[in-house]
């Protein structure tokens, strides 16, 4: 450890945080080595895994002394995904921090890409781009049986690419247009610095929603700009952190944490945007009172067939295919109402 504090700092710090990871942490790992830009130091946190995973990183360690770098938490505990990557950013020493899931990986030019785009844009502290949901690396037989099951699906930003944002601009589009979706963290590099200043992840959140702290906390504070270029891929499997934390019913249990937390957040750093605040009681009410959201979010030209009382009636008891056959029993004009849910 004292050859590696020794050596000169490195411009990118990847981390990889794993749990039992041993089918996909080599593919991930090869995809960095495989980076046209060379100048980096990889991390690999091991988050207690039980299989083939440690010591496949420890061999990768040994292999790339001062290169790649193995840690765990002590006791090889299980701690979760947001103290993994905490663990990761204090070993860290790159001007620019990226990170890369054990079952994902990233293009050649992932690194030396953003790296340009950050050195040109100084005051800008994270770049991120789209990512590919990447189906088609699975058994040909499979795909074959089932083609709508191995399709690559590209994600979009919605966002000016090479426009620095002033903060909180990103935030509030991405609660405004993307309830709180956030970019996959494979996709994003910030600079170590500013992520540390910011307080880095929150440990409670230990598997969902991890990711989705942290780009609030940059996206609140900090410059960000885009790219267009897709330069990571992640991995679609039955075996992923999401999958394995319950999927959408996880999803539902963990929302309403999140959202205690942004709005603890919020307010405990004096956030006092009214597009901010209004962005953010728009998502609120999606999730805690999504019939008062369907109400607001109807389209007016059926919204004005009918009075208030009824409209209540038709918000709370009516499915999005009754819009449907509503419009075309009135004829009404075209407009898309698949965002009526």
């Amino acid at each position: 450890m004292d050859a590696v504090q020794a050596a000169p700092a490195p411009m990118v710090s990847g981390i990889i945080i794993f749990l039992n990871g041993e089918t996909y942490i080599e593919e991930a790992i090869q995809s960095v080595l495989a980076q046209t830009l060379t100048d980096w130091e990889l991390i690999l946190v091991d988050d207690g895994s039980t299989d083939g995973a440690t010591a496949i990183a420890r061999k990768y360690a040994e292999d790339y002394p001062g290169k790649i770098i193995y840690t765990e938490h002590p006791g090889h505990q299980n701690c979760g995904m947001s103290a993994s990557r905490n663990a990761g950013l204090r070993l860290a020493r790159g001007k620019y921090i990226s990170f890369l899931d054990a079952d994902d990986i990233w293009l050649p030019e992932r690194l030396s890409h953003h790296v340009e785009i950050l050195e040109a844009h100084p005051d800008v502290v994270m770049s991120m781009g789209p990512t590919l949901l990447w189906s088609s690396w699975s058994n040909p037989k499979e795909a074959a049986r089932r083609p709508w099951m191995a399709a690559d699906i590209p994600t979009e930003l919605g966002l000016p690419v090479m426009t620095p944002f002033e903060p909180p601009i990103v935030a509030i589009g991405f609660l405004e247009k993307h309830g709180g979706n956030v970019p996959g963290i494979c996709s994003l590099m910030v600079r170590r610095e500013e992520l540390l200043a910011l307080g880095g992840f929150e440990d409670s959140f230990r598997t969902l929603y991890e990711d989705q702290v942290f780009f609030f906390k940059i996206g609140l504070n900090c410059r960000i700009i885009a790219t267009d270029r897709i330069l990571d891929y992640y991995r679609q499997h039955p075996g992923s952190a999401c999958h394995q934390a319950g999927g959408m019913s996880g999803d539902a249990k963990m929302r309403p944490v999140f959202l205690e937390w942004l709005q603890d957040y919020l307010i405990d750093n004096g956030f006092k945007s009214r597009r901010l605040w209004k962005a953010f009681r728009g998502e609120m009410l999606r999730f805690d009172r999504p019939g008062l959201w369907r109400m607001q979010n109807i389209p007016s030209d059926i919204v004005d067939q009918f009075n208030v009382r009824t409209r209540r009636a038709v918000i709370f008891l009516l499915t999005p295919r009754f819009y449907t056959w509503l419009r075309r029993k009135l004829r009404l004009s075209v407009v898309d109402v698949t965002n009526v849910r």
